[in-house]
């Protein structure tokens, strides 16, 4: 063999490997993309008596007479212009304090995942709507309140206006794989959760870090969530930003174990680092939590405890007698609260179960008698974040009607018992009581309408509810959902709203759902 065939010989030799090596290095860069999301139409019915929010002020009484003297003013101006609108043939525009409203609303959920191999993926999770049928899109009330206009992201709905901005990312991050030593990081928009959502459930931007440890049966999860920047406001307007360093910072760490086959724990702890003074408040909080789940043949339980500790500052405007401000302090406030949560299911069989809960946290609700908020002192609880349902009016985030969500329990407890029945093959049903209770009863003190002077008596009971839900899976993609609530308001509930009018809420939707 020549020279020169020895060398192109020795040449193929060398380039086959290399050309395996580019095959497979551009086949693994190529991407892979996976979806999955839901399409849901939801046909929703309310109606109530009883107020959502509280209407009068939560300022102490420093001039009863002048108080009342103005309201009758108030109300005589509102009939007389009332009077003058029916004279001029125009409809009336005092309403009876009662309400009874159906609307129609569909949502898109789309979340897409993308990976070149396997240490790298990126999620962008999107949502359209919720799009009423004929709306406009009206300005969110939040979860506290409720607006037959509420459209979720954007607008949209009416008649030629259907092109309006609707879209909202609820995920956007890179997620940085090593499976060899079970290491996974998560950067971008995402979402924070802690156990079953009762300190944080929300999706915000930031950093989390999971590393499991298999041969010591636990992980260990931390990250920081930035939860608000303001940073770069110039308020002068000379050009340069002038709030350094105004944030709020969400810091956790978690870490579960599980060294028994029925037996899970987890501890954690959360800190709020609120350095914002732009609504009047700053706070360094924390809460410690145990979360411990016991599951057996038969029945399973959780018990679930959370400590909350720090302080906030606040803002306060010291007024003379004439409720005018004479200058403005920053007010310490120490706080040292917690939440219990206790759950028990007993499986009677593959086909029925009886489920017990109990959650609840220390403090009064609402203000105290000088219209600060209560939770303030008292071993109050301040919450950071939280998401979760327990009845479907009382506590409450997926629709309809909600006095309370996971944001505003603080100073209350929900007890209650629900059965999930599955009968006829596809179809659950779901039947549950719950009774709603303050911690301490709110304060009458400054009330106008539901107070002593009116005859009225304070206590600590909310009212109760009934529930009736039933799940059609019509196949394994797509379900109908029919879910109701009545509720049916006590004594506390109208000295924290300052109301006499009223007794119940009810709601009922069907859902129509396709997931792929």
């Amino acid at each position: 063999m020549s020279l020169r065939n020895l060398f192109l010989f020795y040449l193929i030799f060398l380039l086959i490997p290399c050309s395996v090596l580019i095959a497979q290095e551009e086949e693994s860069q190529r991407t892979f993309m996976n979806f999955n999301g839901s399409f849901r139409v939801r046909a929703t019915n309310v109606g109530r008596d009883v107020l959502l929010e509280r209407k009068t002020p939560v300022t102490p009484i420093t001039n009863l007479e002048k108080e009342n003297t103005e309201r009758l003013q108030s109300e005589q101006q509102t009939i007389q212009s009332d009077l003058e609108r029916r004279q001029q043939g125009l409809p009336s525009q005092i309403t009876p304090r009662k309400e009874d409203v159906s609307y129609y609303d569909s949502r898109f959920l789309y979340n897409m995942s993308f990976s070149a191999n396997k240490y790298v993926e990126g999620v962008w999770g999107m949502q359209v709507g919720d799009i009423p049928f004929g709306g406009k899109g009206l300005r969110a009330t939040g979860p506290d309140g409720f607006d037959p206009g509420l459209v979720g992201p954007g607008s949209g709905g009416e008649r030629g206006r259907t092109a309006a901005v609707n879209v909202q990312t609820n995920f956007l991050y890179l997620n940085f794989r090593i499976p060899e030593s079970g290491l996974f990081i998560k950067v971008g928009q995402q979402l924070f959760s802690s156990a079953q959502g009762r300190v944080l459930f929300s999706t915000g931007t930031g950093v989390s870090i999971l590393k499991n440890f298999q041969f010591l049966r636990l992980s260990l999860e931390g990250g920081i969530l930035r939860a608000r920047d303001q940073s770069f406001m110039d308020v002068d307007k000379n050009g340069f930003a002038d709030k350094n360093y105004q944030s709020s910072n969400i810091y956790y760490n978690r870490l579960k174990f599980e060294y028994f086959r029925n037996i899970r724990n987890e501890v954690y702890a959360y800190f709020l680092d609120d350095n914002d003074k732009s609504d009047n408040e700053t706070a360094r909080l924390a809460w410690y939590g145990m979360h411990n789940e016991f599951n057996f043949q038969k029945f399973s339980f959780i018990v679930h405890g959370i400590l909350n500790t720090g302080t906030v500052k606040k803002l306060r405007a010291v007024t003379d007698s004439n409720d005018v401000t004479i200058y403005n302090t920053t007010q310490r406030y120490f706080i040292k609260g917690g939440m219990y949560d206790f759950q028990f299911t007993y499986r009677w069989s593959e086909s029925l179960n009886f489920n017990l809960i109990a959650l609840g946290t220390t403090g009064r609700p609402g203000y105290d008698e000088k219209g600060h908020e209560a939770n303030l002192k008292g071993n109050g609880y301040r919450t950071l974040a939280p998401g979760f349902s327990i009845s479907n009016i009382a506590t409450d985030f997926t629709g309809g009607y909600a006095l309370f969500n996971g944001s505003s329990f603080s100073g209350l407890n929900e007890y209650g018992f629900y059965s999930n029945i599955i009968a006829f093959g596809p179809y659950q049903f779901t039947l549950g009581y719950y009774q709603l209770w303050a911690t301490k009863s709110p304060e009458i003190r400054i009330n106008r309408e539901f107070s002593e002077l009116n005859g009225y008596r304070t206590s600590t009971y909310m009212g109760m509810e009934y529930n009736f839900n039933i799940r059609y899976n019509v196949t394994s993609d797509f379900q109908i959902i029919f879910r109701s609530g009545y509720f049916v308001a006590g004594d506390a509930l109208f000295v924290l709203l300052d109301s006499k009018y009223g007794r119940i809420l009810r709601e009922g939707f069907i859902v129509f759902e396709h997931r792929f």
